[in-house]
């Protein structure tokens, strides 16, 4: 580089980094910090200081044993006043963060997370095949991930061991590869949230915390991440001081493209290889982006303003992250063939397990998957006649927890529980049936019989199963949605009058009887004489409560109510015939006993 440059140590600023975001901090200072911050980048950006360029970032063969990168202070920086416009937080007196810094080893595969036994790896490698068994001393190791649609964690209700994806198993993944000595480097297609409101807000943060933690080179945008408010967006990327930011965009700019907030491609060196990357959002997402304070122009358009500078850095591979559809991602990828890796979003539900070639024979095509449940290895080898090698890793069980991931959805965890469902900002829906809920002890003196059975089941305990885990999930509203009464499972809002909380709606804890029968309010005000009704009304009442499974159609009526809960991502084991018995509790055998398939 022509100026001079300043070395910094990583690990100290990745933990700076994650103590800001203690938790013990206060969630609604961190949004008076963000408005600060998003307020002076337009001061000075409209002033004119807008003089940073792209970035070039090296990272030495040191990594991974002590890592340290070579920052240009002009390029890289934010400037002094900026970092100083954030506020202390109050900051835990145990490190939070341990990010990878581990002594280089050459005596093992990464098979499986540190800590984790064989027998786990067994089973899952039985389950979901096999990693890496056939290389051999890689020269550089490219992890890709991706598409993470808000699933920061699985869910666990049925056992994890069943289910892919978090980040608590991708940083393990990471830990491996380079306990193994194995050069680096790992980049995100982006899309790290699904929907609006805070708690998606929050996610964002939380979830880009987790990427500076990991040591990622470079991060794209999904159209979901930028339909969040420009200000939460800016507070989650921004460098501060001397530590660059992940996220690079070719094609989008928060709070306009001249403000340069992240940098429109970089050039990572490694083991004597310079790897050039550079993300865009492809053209048929952004006319879904209704941000004013975010400029995107078309994706070839700015393609093709990098394309000449990543040239110019002798990169020996080029990255393209494409969010885009697969058949945009070819196009641009037959358009710039300089690409010699392009990642899309879309595709399957998971990632093929051969990489194929494009057309022309030189660039591969990485698909994800979707919900972050896999990630994608690409290893460079010094053999001429097997010089690159691909590898789909299943993020499972065999990966095991990272402590530092644990604390940092702890952290996210908190932040939920101080806001509480009215600080998300959770507002009521109507219930289809337009009723109100009565909470499961009052069905119990006419009902006594089918009470003692959903005592004995799971369903009773639905909510004390979040209070107990660690960190607790029964403030958050992804989780809440399941083991209360009153809420859209798939929606994660409270119907009206569904649970809001211990404190008002205690008799509304946990998976009760209208969950499937529907509300009930009416009907036992009716039966307990508190309402008069004629006959006919009272008899109307009960038979909209009755769930018959002895036709075809009540029975889909019933499996479908039970996979609003039981879906894939939760319970993907679920089967009607094998969970009905666990929790069959009517006294009438001949309307509930499902039918022989």
């Amino acid at each position: 580089m022509a100026q001079a440059t300043t070395r910094v140590n990583v690990n100290r600023l990745f933990a700076d980094t994650f103590e800001t975001h203690s938790p013990n901090a206060n969630p609604a200072n961190l949004r008076i910090q963000a408005g600060v911050l998003l307020l002076f980048f337009i001061s000075l950006f409209s002033s004119g200081c807008s003089k940073k360029q792209d970035d070039l970032l090296l990272i030495n063969d040191a990594m991974p044993s002590e890592s340290s990168l070579v920052v240009d202070p002009e390029k890289d920086a934010v400037p002094d006043q900026v970092a100083a416009m954030i506020p202390e937080q109050e900051r835990s007196s145990e490190k939070t963060f341990d990010v990878m810094t581990v002594a280089a080893t050459t005596t093992a595969l990464p098979d499986r997370g540190p800590d984790v036994a064989a027998l786990i790896e067994a089973a899952a490698k039985k389950t979901n095949g096999p990693v890496f068994e056939s290389w051999q001393n890689p020269k550089l190791v490219l992890v890709i991930t991706g598409e993470l649609n808000g699933y920061i964690e699985p869910c666990g209700c049925t056992g994890k061991e069943n289910q892919k994806g978090g980040l608590s198993r991708r940083q393990n993944l990471l830990r491996s590869i380079t306990q193994c000595g194995w050069p680096l480097i790992s980049f995100d297609l982006g899309g790290q949230v699904r929907r609006f409101g805070r708690q998606s807000e929050i996610k964002f943060q939380s979830v880009a915390d987790g990427l500076r933690a990991m040591g990622y080179a470079a991060v794209g945008f999904g159209p979901d991440d930028l339909r969040l408010p420009a200000e939460e967006v800016v507070a989650a990327v921004a460098s501060v001081g001397n530590q660059p930011t992940p996220f690079v965009c070719a094609n989008v700019g928060l709070l306009g493209l001249d403000a340069k907030i992240t940098p429109r491609y970089r050039v990572v060196e490694m083991s004597g290889m310079r790897i050039g990357v550079t993300s865009v959002l492809g053209d048929s997402f952004i006319k879904d982006i209704h941000n004013d304070a975010v400029e995107i122009i078309p994706a070839a358009e700015a393609i093709a303003a990098v394309s000449e500078s990543l040239q110019k850095a002798n990169c020996t591979h080029q990255i393209l992250l494409s969010w885009a559809t697969p058949e945009e991602s070819r196009a641009l990828a037959a358009r710039f063939p300089q690409f010699d890796i392009v990642v899309t979003a879309g595709g399957a539900d998971e990632p093929p397990a051969q990489l194929p070639l494009l057309p022309g024979g030189r660039s591969r095509l990485v698909e994800l998957g979707h919900k972050g449940m896999f990630a994608v290895a690409i290893g460079f080898f010094d053999d001429a006649n097997n010089p690159v090698q691909t590898q789909r890793i299943p993020l499972d069980a065999r990966w095991g927890e990272s402590r530092d991931m644990i604390r940092l959805l702890g952290t996210y965890q908190s932040q939920l529980e101080r806001l509480g469902l009215a600080g998300l900002g959770l507002t009521p829906v109507n219930h289809p049936t337009g009723r109100r809920f009565a909470g499961s002890t009052s069905c119990t003196e006419c009902h006594s019989d089918e009470h003692a059975k959903w005592i004995e089941t799971s369903h009773s305990s639905a909510l004390k199963t979040l209070q107990e885990l660690s960190p607790r999930r029964d403030s958050d509203p992804e989780c809440l949605s399941c083991h209360v009464i009153g809420w859209a499972p798939q929606r994660y809002v409270p119907y009206e009058g569904g649970f809001m909380g211990m404190k008002s709606t205690p008799h509304l804890a946990h998976n009760g009887c209208e969950n499937c029968h529907g509300p009930a309010a009416a009907h036992a005000a009716v039966e307990r004489g508190e309402v008069r009704a004629s006959d006919a009304e009272q008899e109307r009442l009960r038979s909209e409560l009755i769930l018959e499974i002895n036709t075809p159609e009540g029975r889909t009526k019933a499996t479908n109510n039970c996979l609003e809960c039981h879906d894939l991502d939760n319970s993907p084991q679920f089967d009607f015939d094998t969970y009905w018995p666990q929790v069959e509790h009517s006294t009438d055998k001949s309307t509930t006993t499902p039918p022989a398939p």
